[in-house]
């Protein structure tokens, strides 16, 4: 069961009031029972942003494929270049230089066949019994 946030906060709000009850139900002091609390609190949020920076809390199992990707980048001159990159899957070819940048959609590579598999594909459909 996986609580949701205000429950959280409801939670920890009830044990905050109740704990230093109990603890002068038990004979310490309120005073002791609220330094307790406090460094439960503290080595509770020291943990958590220890976590949290090393990043294995709060990130799921599957990672979002990034945005844009520089996919190839091709020098054209001192001064000039040409980058091919990918924008949420759509491929663009970008050629920037010194003040300028323009860019234009790319098509998708196209499977190439070679001129030898074409003739084995047509001697084999043609000789093929029906």
């Amino acid at each position: 069961m996986t609580l949701s946030v205000r429950h959280k906060l409801v939670g920890a709000a009830l044990l905050a009031l109740i704990a230093p009850l109990l603890a002068a139900a038990q004979g310490a002091s309120a005073a002791t029972a609220a330094r307790v609390l406090l460094g439960v609190a503290a080595a509770g949020g020291l943990v958590f942003w220890f976590l949290r920076a090393r990043g294995g809390l709060g990130t799921s199992k599957f990672k979002t494929a990034p945005r844009l990707a520089v996919v190839q980048r091709v020098g054209l001159s001192q001064r000039t270049g040409l980058a091919l990159i990918e924008v949420d899957g759509k491929p663009y070819l970008v050629i920037h230089g010194d003040g300028f940048a323009k860019i234009s959609p790319a098509r998708r590579p196209t499977r190439v066949t070679t001129r030898l598999a074409l003739e084995t594909l047509t001697s084999l459909s043609e000789g093929a019994p029906s």
